[in-house]
């Protein structure tokens, strides 16, 4: 039965680890600094050991150094002083260890993953990803290496080397569609639209009738579609791309003048100041729009049109192109090309006539902006003389379009429609399912500062009373002998009360249908100011089965979809496999 009993992150922690506190700091030597170069570097790893698992810190490393010095080769000795230090605030030291280690076994995975921890818990952003890459390149057939190098990338706004990353994951599983969905997420946010589109509709293809992945892909498409004024987070509206940080410095400390000087009417003055905005982001939909306005009150409409020729293709809001269409027909007018004046307003006429009709029944917001007919039907008598022949095709093609042979819909009062409106707002929708809510969305942003799979952990008492939990034998990979794993976590801020906190793990399948077998749990109470924790995963009694397993961590008494704040991933392999790891 999975462990389901809530517990204090600050009790039981000598049962649970095997390995008392780590207090005693400043202790004797009561290991004599005999001649140990009699002794093999495995007795004085031993020894090293049970002097640090006393809470002897400093007489421990002096064993070690006193070793290494006389078996300067022995990776073992290194590897524990640098697990010795890791638990001692010394993180800069205890990756100089692990360094040194891997000068002489460059390809030894435990240890890599071992300064990573080292190298996250110190808060080593971008080292903590090269050292990623080293395992990624030494582990090449691990998904999760890849999965995980994709996702710190993305905690750190490097979205471009995030995606290929994904690239790398999904290849190794492409069974896993929702890990497809956080592909197409990524793609999404470099503006890869088409991709990422082809990614959803791949997952909606491929997964079952009621597949708790359906609910979230049919999200992202929408937002893909442009539903959603989420598009992506290398989408910039007004900032071209190519601009230096001068250029927009300039760009923001002038359009503020810019647009005093216009909304007072000071065009002559305003319009060099649009220009150059233009100049340094042609991209601002405001600037040309404005401008287009400034040249039409200087009497200067065939430049005006140029400039509202543009705005087109920098997808205005359907309210700005009906604007824009509007004042192009005034400058048509004043320049005296009549038959394009009369195209513009009469298309704007269609569109309001349009409009009216189709919500003739529908009572409208109060603040919702509509085209004017009655203004532009005095425009369209102003330009109609000067086009009669058009004028007249136009009301010959209105009078004998044909009418429609579908009956209309019977009319329904304000009331009933506005009624109706809401009641489909209350529709009640599919519940979002657990496992698949972080997916085809940004979860970048988590409760937790990191979370670390390991195989041990030892808590370090500091002299104010606070505590951390250390995690040793880090890494993604545990045999199927594992008796107990631990997922260690820091959190972005310290505890502000008691919080509970919930691990769940399954074995992530590549069809999400019905309740996931929970295979492993664990609850914690998080205390007044704690900053770190952890979850014991313990193997059911028939033992750990191999495969990826998905943990999802919750805050709160109840674990569903809106508890879940991040997720962590591990595997299970065949203890001849777990080699790799080195664990």
């Amino acid at each position: 039965m999975p462990d389901t009993v809530t517990r204090p992150i600050h009790r039981s922690i000598m049962m649970l680890v095997g390995l008392p506190l780590v207090v005693t700091l400043t202790m004797g030597h009561f290991v004599s600094a005999e001649d140990l170069s009699v002794h093999s570097a495995e007795q004085v790893a031993e020894r090293a050991k049970e002097a640090w698992e006393s809470g002897a810190i400093n007489p421990a490393l002096d064993i070690l150094d006193q070793g290494i010095q006389d078996h300067p080769h022995a990776v073992l000795l290194q590897k524990l002083r640098g697990d010795v230090l890791a638990t001692f605030r010394g993180p800069r030291e205890a990756v100089q260890a692990y360094e040194a280690v891997l000068a002489e076994t460059p390809a030894s995975l435990d240890v890599r993953w071992a300064k990573w921890s080292v190298l996250v818990r110190w808060g080593q952003g971008d080292e903590a990803i090269a050292e990623l890459r080293r395992m990624a390149l030494i582990d090449a057939q691990n998904p999760l290496l890849h999965l995980r190098l994709a996702q710190d990338l993305r905690k750190l706004d490097r979205l471009e080397e995030s995606l290929e990353s994904y690239k790398e994951a999904v290849a190794l599983a492409p069974d896993l569609l929702g890990w497809r969905l956080a592909l197409a997420r990524a793609r999404f946010d470099v503006l890869d639209y088409h991709r990422a589109e082809e990614d959803v509709q791949d997952v909606l293809h491929k997964i079952p009738v009621g597949s708790p992945l359906e609910l979230p892909a049919r999200n992202l498409l929408s937002q893909i579609n442009g539903t959603s004024i989420d598009r992506g987070r290398r989408f910039n509206p007004v900032l071209t791309r190519g601009m230096t940080e001068a250029q927009r410095k300039e760009w923001a400390s002038i359009r503020a003048e810019a647009w005093r000087l216009f909304s007072t009417g000071h065009y002559q003055e305003a319009e060099p100041i649009y220009q150059r905005l233009l100049v340094l982001n042609p991209d601002d939909l405001l600037a040309n729009h404005q401008l287009g306005l400034t040249l039409m009150q200087l009497g200067r409409c065939k430049e005006a049109l140029t400039v509202f020729g543009k705005i087109s293709n920098l997808d205005p809001s359907d309210e700005d192109y009906a604007d824009t269409v509007f004042r192009m027909g005034q400058c048509l007018t004043e320049l005296e090309q009549w038959e394009d004046a009369f195209v513009h307003f009469q298309t704007l006429y269609d569109a309001a006539v349009e409009f009216e009709e189709n919500n003739k029944n529908v009572q409208l917001p109060s603040d919702t902006r509509v085209l004017d007919k009655t203004k532009i039907a005095r425009w369209l008598d102003k330009v109609r003389p000067h086009v009669p022949e058009l004028a007249q095709m136009t009301t010959d093609e209105a009078r004998y379009r044909a009418p429609s042979d579908v009956p209309s819909a019977p009319e329904i009062s304000p009331e009933e429609a506005l009624s109706a409106r809401a009641a489909e707002r209350f529709k009640p929708q599919k519940t979002l399912d657990q496992r698949a809510s972080l997916m085809g969305r940004d979860a970048d942003f988590s409760w937790f500062r990191f979370v670390i799979p390991a195989g041990k952990v030892v808590r370090d008492d500091f002299p104010t009373g606070a505590h951390e939990f250390i995690p040793l034998n880090p890494g993604d990979s545990f045999p199927s002998t594992q008796q107990e794993i631990y997922l260690v976590f820091g959190l972005v801020s310290a505890s502000f009360d008691a919080v509970p906190l919930t691990g769940r793990c399954a074995l992530e399948m590549s069809e999400m249908t019905g309740e996931p077998h929970t295979i492993a749990q664990d609850r914690v109470m998080t205390t007044m100011n704690d900053q770190s924790g952890y979850f014991l995963l313990t193997p059911p009694k028939t033992g750990w089965p191999s495969g990826l397993y998905h943990c999802g961590l919750f805050i709160g008494e109840q674990t569903s979809a809106d508890t879940l704040v991040d997720e962590i991933r591990f595997r299970i392999i065949e203890p001849s496999r777990s080699q790799t790891k080195g664990s």
